[in-house]
């Protein structure tokens, strides 16, 4: 069964929890106003010198975590020590650093990674009070739930649409028949142009599977079957057999990663590329006015469906200081450091005020794909479904697609049982 869920009604609907915060607590005013007193006063632990944060190595984002730490700084008094980690690197080394003292207070995940989080006991569950969970849209702090505790503070919520540049296609083609028919007049190896261009990781293909009634795990109230996986069903296999038709035409390349699609769309070589909010800026700088954004095309007759996938601050269970991690992590992400993030990034916080807001052409791939994203499990299993990526891997390079889907599902299930 497919587990496309309609999220836009979910972004201007807010959960009320009744929650009783125990982190020091913010009243909502500007940062300029007494933040330091309310903290001061409401405080339950010892106030620290320093924090700890664990970053992801994303340039913009580090620009924008810089300056709200030096005014987080100026406010409390304490000091924030951040160190630049990869996000795929966190659980980890976390893992490793956490017992022995030299982990982080806070560190930063998608919520795909949140069920094996809590599984390796890496992370606490925030308290939040009615009014700070009501500034965070419900999709947000849905992802962010497991085992009915709410963990983290969420920073953005994402999906992938298409970029096209208007120097070289007048307007989006609205069929994946259409981008294939284009993508062959546009295309020219020997240039390295092309009309089209994906990353082959299952991120990004999983639209071509869902369209087709590929799923991950079965799914009923909420509650998923781990032992129902989709991800080699008909539906799947003829979404990849139509993926790897580009391949095998010579539309897209065999060889080929975000990187190289990112240099090649930013030379102005690419005239469709799907990526997702974080590019923006990137390409913008790049591209100018000819930059214009839109849905994912249709596959199977409907808009192809991605995956959306929320970040966020975590509180390292190893942390001495959970409050004030907490308290500093909800600073990041109130309406007014949200708002800095969106305008250095590009990416889109979960703030309901702000997705209001937004009147920018450049997001209009963005708003009209969200209506068709699918939320990635934020269970433990999940970890196992990115196996996937080896059989596209060896899919691309000439592989067949029934064969290697059924032997990568083969061994998911098996390390799915094992972990049992």
């Amino acid at each position: 069964m497919k587990t496309i869920k309609n999220l836009w009604g979910l972004f201007l609907v807010v959960f009320v929890f009744t929650l009783v915060a125990c982190a020091p607590e913010r009243e909502e005013v500007s940062q300029s106003e007494g933040n330091e007193e309310v903290a001061e006063e409401n405080q339950k632990e010892e106030k620290p010198e320093e924090l700890k944060v664990w970053v992801n190595d994303e340039e913009e984002a580090i620009e924008a975590a810089e300056e709200m730490f030096n005014n987080y700084t100026e406010e409390t008094g304490i000091e924030v020590v951040f160190e630049k980690v990869p996000m795929p690197d966190q659980l980890q080394k976390l893992s490793l650093a956490g017992p022995t003292g030299d982990g982080p207070d806070l560190f930063f995940q998608p919520q795909d990674r949140l069920g094996d989080v809590v599984a390796q006991g890496l992370a606490v569950p925030f308290e939040y009070s009615e009014e700070e969970l009501n500034g965070y849209s419900d999709a947000a702090t849905e992802a962010f739930t497991y085992e009915g505790e709410l963990y983290g503070s969420p920073v953005t919520i994402d999906t992938y649409f298409v970029y096209y540049n208007k120097s070289m296609i007048d307007s989006p083609p609205e069929t994946i028949e259409e981008v294939y028919e284009i993508s062959k007049e546009l295309t020219d190896p020997e240039k390295d142009q092309y009309g089209f261009l994906i990353s082959p990781e299952f991120y990004y293909l999983y639209s071509f599977m869902n369209a087709h009634g590929g799923y991950i795990f079965g799914e009923e109230d909420g509650v998923y079957d781990t032992s129902d996986i989709g991800l080699d069903n008909e539906g799947s296999i003829t979404g990849l057999e139509e993926y790897k038709k580009f391949v095998d035409d010579g539309i897209l390349p065999k060889s080929l990663t975000v990187d190289v699609i990112d240099g090649l769309f930013t030379e102005g070589k690419v005239g469709m590329a799907v990526s997702g909010p974080w590019n923006i800026p990137v390409y913008q700088d790049a591209i100018g006015e000819d930059l214009a954004t839109a849905p994912l095309p249709k596959i199977n007759g409907e808009v192809a469906p991605s995956f959306v996938g929320v970040k966020s601050w975590l509180v390292s269970s190893y942390s001495e200081h959970p409050e004030w991690a907490m308290d500093l992590a909800k600073y990041m992400t109130n309406d007014e450091n949200s708002q800095l993030y969106y305008d250095l990034t590009g990416e889109i916080p979960p703030r309901p005020e702000i997705l209001d807001s937004i009147e920018d052409p450049i997001y209009d791939g963005y708003t009209a794909q969200i209506p068709n994203g699918t939320t990635m499990p934020n269970i433990p299993e999940m970890s196992t479904v990115w196996d996937m990526d080896d059989a596209i891997e060896l899919i691309v390079n000439g592989g067949d697609v029934e064969e290697n889907l059924k032997d990568v599902v083969s061994n998911i299930k098996e390390k799915i049982q094992l972990s049992e």
